[in-house]
């Protein structure tokens, strides 16, 4: 369901039919001269998270957190893992890396893996995760998962948008949750709210010009919350589990 607020009690729209909602989320800007990122794939197919190579013995409980913030060069976050044997019971492997990175075991007495962001060099947001399983021991053989965290493609900091002209910001996967929020410099704002269970083929969203017209001219503080979950193999000890939230956040110029 899509919605959006301004200064006052927000209006549910409920969107019962799926074609509907996809329709109204790949609309296309009226006018192409706002700026937008490179356009996605048309088609709109569906995309996974996460893929797995070789035959996982073990269930795989994976969580990361991204922020990208104006002015800073690097995205931080951090991402933890947890692993669990056959029986249910939580366990450690001999090597477990991230983008070829070994991660550590926690020191806090829980029996989970940890890696910040900072330790991947260069790592930014909307690049593909590898997870190996290098060493899994007497448990299981090795494999690896490759994860695509969805996110959304967002104008530069200091971009100038436009009240008179649609503004659309393209993301990339099978986004479960989406959430927008434009501010001017009075702290009015706009909020968008996406969520979905099942995939629509959408790839974008359409932020009207008739909003954004509510709107200050002037500086605009952007926020953005993207939320992927996914769940592979069939349900008990092994399904392998992924939880992954980017925020990014930018300045623009609203300009008439």
């Amino acid at each position: 369901m899509l919605f959006a607020a301004m200064e006052a009690p927000s209006t549910r729209i409920r969107v019962f039919l799926l074609a509907l909602l996809a329709a109204m989320l790949s609309s296309c800007s009226s006018n192409p001269d706002n700026p937008v990122a490179p356009p996605v794939d048309e088609e709109g197919a569906p995309t996974v998270m996460a893929q797995v190579i070789g035959s996982p013995r073990v269930k795989v409980s994976f969580k990361g957190y991204l922020t990208e913030s104006p002015g800073v060069p690097d995205p931080t976050g951090a991402f933890t893992v947890a692993i669990y044997d056959s029986t249910g019971r939580i366990t450690f492997l001999v090597d477990v890396r991230l983008e070829g990175v070994p991660m550590h075991p926690a020191t806090d007495g829980t029996t989970r893996y940890l890696l910040d962001l900072d330790e991947i060099p260069g790592f930014q947001v909307g690049d593909t995760l590898h997870f190996d399983v290098v060493d899994g021991g007497t448990l299981t053989p090795p494999f690896s998962y490759v994860i695509v965290p969805s996110h959304l493609t967002l104008p530069a900091d200091s971009a100038v948008v436009h009240q008179s002209q649609d503004l659309v910001l393209p993301w990339s996967g099978a986004i479960e949750r989406l959430l927008v929020t434009i501010s001017d410099s009075q702290s009015k704002s706009i909020r968008f709210n996406y969520q979905v269970s099942n995939y629509t083929g959408g790839t974008r969203l359409t932020i009207p010009a008739r909003d954004l017209a509510g709107l200050k001219a002037g500086p605009l503080f952007v926020s953005t919350d993207v939320r992927d979950t996914e769940l592979l193999g069939a349900t008990g000890q092994t399904r392998q589990e992924f939880d992954l939230e980017t925020h990014q956040s930018r300045s623009w110029v609203l300009a008439p």
